[in-house]
């Protein structure tokens, strides 16, 4: 339904809900008349980025059918992606936060299609400035072990908070079911500030005073059920205009149900999303499994994968967040959740130099996965003590452990985590003086991981071939191999990796008598340490700025 003479520099694309289709056509037209040309996106997301590509922005029309929709969520990823998302909430709901609620989204769900309207104005103020700018993409923030993979009453107070959240949530089960009506246009009961207030007064009555938050959250919350035009809503919403609290309370309740198993569907499609994103998109996948946990808060998978891709992005603070909440999610009967977050814990705490307190949920992880016969657990448990051993000098008793952990990955037919305890491998024979060997097992990591399409192993690998070709004083060859492996690390955002391979670059120009590009190198590993919060790196990377006579600008930078 595009206008027969584009605008030039005004064309908009509709992504929405087919269901929605009746809301959507008023807002059209309204804008076809504001002077823009508009397009309407396929309901089949194959056809989608050719029309998002030569679109200037893409307005994704956010009712409950478009939030539960798996096209509209992909046509709104898309157009996010290309800097062209303008969100808009036509009908109440709660879009996805990465494709709606972390922009200022104009919300036209109490619109009529008047283009007089003082919402609708702004909003069209808003698409003339989008328009004629531009929003900026997302800045990219810069370890170097790889992560740990998984392969899923009355109107009391509790009454009153139960209608507050349910009614937003309640349009999830209308949507998923069809049962939404977009053409009804006013229900015959209408929620008069007068109704509002009868029934809020008849709910203080049975629960005691409110504050004024509370209050007027509560009273946004009533004229929204009031208006409710059908379905489990509708009905709720006459149950509670005729004074019958609980009955309202209870078929909210049986919709809240309902939209929890639509919310558990979506966020299986997110977690697939993620998963696909995975290898070589980071903030991709973080955006899919943050959707996800939105969904499903309690969903252990989710939760740790997210986990696993803010430790690769640098965020420790919030992967301790998310394995913690892992952690203490877990029964007494999830052993092999409980194992999981307690390892990755003992990741992010060695990372720290907590050492400790990573010996202790290690060992404890290790338990676990001894008691459930979890061989990968086990391996990545014996991985990561054999690299705190490392760490604290114990040499022959790190080795035993790595070895130990290339045996059971190998009887676990993991060749991720055969590839990860090649590596750590690598890097002890290397400290220990046993070049060639070391070589050997950085060759068959990387041969490993690129049969697996492993960025991050491959990364890894090469780092430690490089590291190898400066023990034999092989300085250019070495120079290639880290430039390689930051390139890959750059790709997947691993900031650690990013971090070692510039901190290495920097000493083979130290080694030169380049110090130039030294200090380049050392100020770049320098801001990723910052970001990541290693104080004890940024230190080392501030003495050899220092030595290399980098001086601190009038600002506090360092020349």
């Amino acid at each position: 339904m595009a206008s027969d003479q584009p605008v030039q520099g005004r064309r908009l694309l509709l992504a929405y809900a087919e269901a929605s289709r009746d809301l959507v056509a008023p807002l059209a037209r309204a804008l076809e008349a504001a002077g823009f040309a508009v397009d309407w996106a396929p309901a089949s997301p194959a056809s989608a980025p050719g029309l998002i590509d030569t679109a200037k922005t893409v307005v994704v029309c956010w009712t409950p059918a478009a939030v539960a929709s798996d096209a509209v969520n992909l046509q709104a990823a898309r157009a996010r992606k290309a800097n062209k998302l303008t969100p808009v909430i036509l009908a109440p709901c709660t879009p996805p936060a990465n494709l709606g609620g972390r922009f200022h989204i104009a919300d036209l769900s109490g619109w009529r299609g008047d283009s007089t309207d003082p919402e609708f104005l702004a909003f069209v103020h808003s698409l003339h400035g989008r328009l004629s700018g531009g929003l900026s993409g997302r800045m990219l923030d810069g370890g170097a072990w790889k992560s740990r993979l998984l392969s899923w009453g009355g109107a009391s107070a509790a009454g009153l908070a139960a209608i507050a959240l349910i009614v937003n949530f309640g349009g999830l089960k209308q949507a998923y079911d069809s049962l939404f009506n977009p053409s009804a246009s006013e229900k015959a009961l209408v929620a008069t500030d007068a109704k509002v207030d009868e029934v809020l007064t008849l709910l203080k009555s049975k629960s005691g005073a409110l504050g004024p938050g509370a209050e007027n959250a509560l009273r946004e919350s009533i004229a929204r059920l009031l208006s409710a035009q059908d379905g489990a809503r509708g009905a709720a919403a006459e149950k509670l205009f005729n004074g019958d609290v609980d009955g309202a309370l209870r078929d909210l309740n049986e919709a809240a149900q309902e939209g929890e198993k639509a919310a558990a569907g979506l966020a299986e499609t997110w977690k697939e999303i993620g998963a696909l994103a995975y290898p070589q998109r980071t903030w991709d996948a973080i955006d899919a499994y943050e959707r996800a946990v939105e969904l499903v808060p309690t969903d252990p998978v989710a939760r740790s994968q997210l986990g696993n891709l803010y430790m690769r992005a640098g965020r420790l603070d919030d992967a301790e967040l998310a394995f913690m909440r892992v952690f203490d999610d877990a029964g007494e009967e999830d052993l092999d959740v409980q194992a999981l977050a307690a390892g990755s814990l003992g990741q992010v705490a060695m990372r720290r130099g907590a050492m400790e307190a990573a010996e202790d949920f290690l060992n404890q992880a290790l338990e676990i996965d001894q008691q459930i016969g979890s061989l990968e657990g086990q391996a990545a448990d014996l991985a990561d003590l054999g690299h705190l051993r490392q760490q604290r000098g114990e040499m022959k008793a790190a080795e035993t452990m790595f070895r130990q952990a290339i045996d059971l990955q190998v009887k676990a037919g993991n060749p991720q985590g055969h590839s990860d305890a090649l590596g750590r491998l690598g890097y002890l024979l290397l400290e220990r003086e046993k070049t060639d060997e070391a070589e050997a097992s950085f060759r068959e990591a990387l041969a490993i991981s690129e049969r697996q399409d492993d960025v991050e192993g491959r990364a890894f690998a090469l780092a430690g071939l490089g590291n190898v070709a400066g023990n034999r004083k092989q300085a250019s060859e070495a120079a290639a191999l880290y430039l390689e492996a930051l390139a890959l690390a750059e790709q997947i955002s691993s900031t650690e990796i990013q971090a070692t391979t510039l901190t290495e670059l920097g000493l083979l120009a130290e080694n030169r008598g380049d110090k130039t590009e030294a200090i380049e190198r050392f100020r770049s590993a320098m801001e990723i340490y910052r970001q990541m919060g290693l104080q004890d790196d940024v230190r080392n990377m501030q003495d050899r700025l220092k030595k290399n006579g980098a001086t601190p600008a009038p600002e506090g930078a360092e020349r």
